[in-house]
């Protein structure tokens, strides 16, 4: 789900990854039931965060609450 919030996006991503390092690595984790399509859904979350300003927030990752309360975006300049 992404929500809007003018100059950023906030992205709850569920369990897109385990932690939004291991999405800027483009990193599938050990416990995805299918690699391509998750590889893929990294993939495409990178592009948005490229694209548009966003807060990554994903379930396990234990910045995730620091992230929103921050309006922290993440870097993807060293993964490309």
């Amino acid at each position: 789900m992404v929500v809007d919030e003018s100059d950023h996006a906030v992205l709850l991503a569920g369990d897109s990854s385990y932690n939004q390092e291991l999405m800027v690595r483009g990193a599938v984790d050990g416990v995805a039931p299918d690699e391509d399509a998750a590889r893929l859904t990294i993939q495409r979350i990178q592009t948005f965060a490229r694209e548009r300003p966003t807060v990554y927030l994903v379930a396990h990752d234990p910045e995730t609450g620091a992230r929103l309360a921050e309006r922290r975006v993440v870097n993807l300049e060293r993964s490309q």
